[in-house]
């Protein structure tokens, strides 16, 4: 026990003088003229030998500042404030705390002609508002923004074009605060140059409900603008790349844009089959409506909107994980801006098809107390999807109170696959205890449509407003699937039982979807608002499916009743929902709850079963946000909201496609309906090194059955 003591306050001893190689750097910020205090300017210290923001901080009302844990080196201090001109010199920081003295800042009114300052600082900080200034990274010719980004201190991009900020995962890329083809990050990032961009603007956008109301509700999404340079807002520009290498490799791209005052006009081509596929990055929105597919949507208790998107795996080829894809995929893209701004026109079409082929392999074994046995399995398939989206917005601004938003997005589908599967399970000797050859090939069109009209009034009354949301969505899905599946089991060495299925199966797939929502807002104090929310949502969907297996005549006409169906599922959700929220300087939250009265229809008409159900959800919510010192950040979240089984998880059919593996719809809805519940903490700071943020975040969410 002694010795090991003796060895943790050796190493604690030792330690002491890597944990002391930091220091402090501090000062005073004054007006050159009039001597007095220069408050909430920016200092900044940047490292010399890779021009990296190291940290920064702000003055105090006094014009003091200081910046602790500073490691020795040598840095660039900047120094920036809107009235007065930057001041820049080069310092260095030696082992004990550098006193930095006086630093005097010139008004920009007065500014001396024989005083050497620099304008255009590489990164400013207005309000919580980061601002780079793209010519001060330096990047070669014919670079995109994508490689601008990766020059600028705070910002990360992975190799799969997913773009981070501060320590957040960055959800929009504006250009000039307006949509760039449909608000398609990878499509901004990897086409547009770098040398059209001005500045780089990084913040956190509040809510579409928030800016309307002025009543912040707490949510935020990273978001990146790009000024472009006024001379780049005229005439014509793009870029156009093309490789080629053997055997028979390509790589081409072409990006057109002609833009003249508020109006873009961009078109963009791309083919490739190296496994570029520019696909990584939200692979929904790039080719045909992301919002579209898998797209759920709810209502905050204060009248916003929420967006829900779940690939369920289908695009996880588009990165080629298991393959090399051929790409191919092209878009229009056409914005303006009419009557002083007043009228917002964005519209973009796109066009895409990806061939992907597959392949892959697993091993594993399964260990039990009294037994184990291995699963081996390969997969080889190939895969084509083509696209068609076409999006529209208008957005009209009919006088100082009153807006109105239309949104329309519509795509159709085409997906053709095949795959060969082999699969087979074997005891510790090697012996087989099953094994399973499967044929598919799956042919799907489908085609889907999505609008949103908004009116937003204000009234004179600040923070006093009324919103009204009318939602269509309607899609259509047909598919086809051939199935061929030969099964052995065994006991021993010899075959117990055998099965062959070769089957088609017609799938025949409609859902449309009506909601409205009232959102009303009152102002109780100068920082206490009250929300009013009601929505109805009306779904009606349905599914038929219908499995025949092959004749003697080597035709698919023998229906299989038992995995055959006929199946409607119809819900009629009402929602009132009140909410208070409470917003100050540094402190903003608020509590919130909702009851939502459920009336679900199900109806198998194969078997002439119907089944009603109504019954009673409750959503608390909760938020807090604090601004510290710092530029620190402090956000809780907790709400709860209510997942409703999809049609097919109820539809009481049996699925048979891996019939190792058979799934069986669950049609007792009381099983399958339940209550979510989700925490959220995130917390961040300032930092240095390669980031300028310090991110945490911790997500919890907590299931509980439904029961009526």
């Amino acid at each position: 026990m002694h010795k090991l003591t003796a060895v943790l306050l050796a190493f604690f001893c030792l330690s002491l003088p890597v944990f002391s190689q930091t220091v402090s750097v501090s000062g005073s910020i004054k007006d050159a003229t009039d001597k007095k205090g220069v408050k909430n300017a920016v200092v900044a210290l940047i490292r010399q030998k890779d021009s990296v923001l190291y940290k920064f901080t702000r003055t105090d009302g006094e014009g003091n500042f200081s910046m602790k844990n500073i490691k020795p080196g040598s840095y660039n201090l900047l120094t920036t404030h809107p009235i007065y001109a930057d001041y820049v010199d080069s310092i260095g920081v030696n082992e004990i705390n550098t006193n930095l003295g006086l630093i005097s800042l010139i008004n920009k009114s007065t500014l001396l002609q024989e005083v050497i300052v620099k304008s255009g600082s590489p990164i400013r900080i207005k309000g919580d508002t980061t601002i780079y200034t793209a010519d001060s990274f330096k990047v070669k010719d014919g670079a995109s923004v994508e490689d601008l980004l990766r020059k600028m201190p705070g910002f990360q991009v992975g190799k799969d074009g997913q773009l981070k900020a501060q320590g957040e995962t960055v959800k929009n890329v504006l250009v000039d605060g307006e949509e760039f083809f449909g608000n398609d990050p990878g499509m901004v990032l990897k086409n547009l140059q770098a040398n059209t961009v001005q500045e780089v603007q990084v913040y956190d956008k509040k809510s579409e409900q928030a800016a309307f109301t002025g009543i912040d509700d707490g949510v935020r999404e990273k978001t990146v603008n790009l000024k472009l340079k006024a001379n780049k807002k005229q005439g014509y520009f793009g870029k156009a790349e093309a490789g080629g290498g053997t055997p028979d490799n390509y790589n081409n791209s072409v990006m057109l844009n002609a833009f003249r005052g508020k109006r873009k006009l961009s078109a963009y081509g791309f083919m490739s089959n190296t496994g570029r596929t520019d696909l990584g990055w939200q692979d929904s929105e790039k080719f045909g409506g992301g919002e579209m597919d898998g797209m759920t949507t709810g209502v905050t208790e204060d009248g916003g909107m929420w967006m829900s998107y779940n690939s369920n795996g289908e695009d996880s080829y588009y990165n080629g994980r298991n393959g090399i894809p051929k790409n191919w995929n092209g878009g229009l893209h056409y914005s303006n801006k009419y009557k002083g701004d007043s009228l917002n026109i964005n519209g973009s079409y796109r066009y895409a098809k990806v061939n992907a082929p597959g392949f892959s392999q697993t091993f594993s074994k399964t260990f039990l107390p009294d037994s184990s046995w291995s699963n081996n399995s390969n997969a080889s398939s190939t895969n084509t999807k083509e696209r068609h989206n076409l999006s529209f917005t208008l957005e009209s601004k009919l006088d100082s109170n009153n807006t109105l938003k239309f949104v329309n997005r519509a795509s159709t589908n085409n997906n053709n696959s095949s795959s060969n599967y082999y699969e087979e399970s074997l005891t510790n000797q090697n012996n087989f205890i099953n094994n399973s050859t499967r044929k598919t090939n799956t042919v799907s069109d489908g085609q889907k449509y999505q609008g949103t009209l908004t009116w937003n009034h204000k009234f004179k009354k600040a923070r006093r407003t009324f919103s009204a949301t009318g939602d269509v969505n309607i899609s259509h899905t047909d598919s086809k699937i051939f199935l061929y599946s030969l099964n052995n089991f065994y006991k021993g060495i010899a075959i117990t039982r055998r099965d062959t299925i070769d089957q088609k199966t017609l799938n025949n797939a409609d859902a449309k979807t009506f909601s409205a929502t009232f959102a009303y807002t009152e102002p109780l104090s100068k920082s206490l608002s009250l929300g009013i929310t009601y929505s109805a949502n009306i779904n009606n969907s349905s599914n038929n499916r219908t499995v025949l297996n092959k004749d003697g005549f080597g035709d698919f006409s023998t229906k299989v009743d038992s995995l055959s169906n006929d199946f409607d599922f119809n819900r009629l959700v009402q929602r009132p929902g009140l909410s208070l929220r409470l917003v100050k300087k540094r402190i903003s939250g608020g509590i919130g709850a909702a009851v939502a009265f459920n009336n679900f229809k199900q109806n198998n008409i194969s078997k002439g079963i119907k089944q009603d159900y109504n019954f009673t959800n409750f959503f608390p919510s909760a938020n807090v946000q604090l601004k510290l010192k710092g530029n620190k950040n402090f956000r809780l979240n907790y709400s709860g909201m209510a997942v409703a089984p999809s049609l097919q998880q109820l539809q009481p059919i049996v699925d048979n496609s891996n019939p190792l593996s058979i799934f069986v719809g669950n049609g007792d809805l009381k099983q399958s309906f339940t209550n979510n519940f989700f925490g959220n903490f995130n917390w961040s700071k300032p930092l240095g090194d390669n980031s300028i943020w310090s991110y945490f975040s911790y997500s919890t969410i907590n299931n509980a059955f439904t029961q009526f």
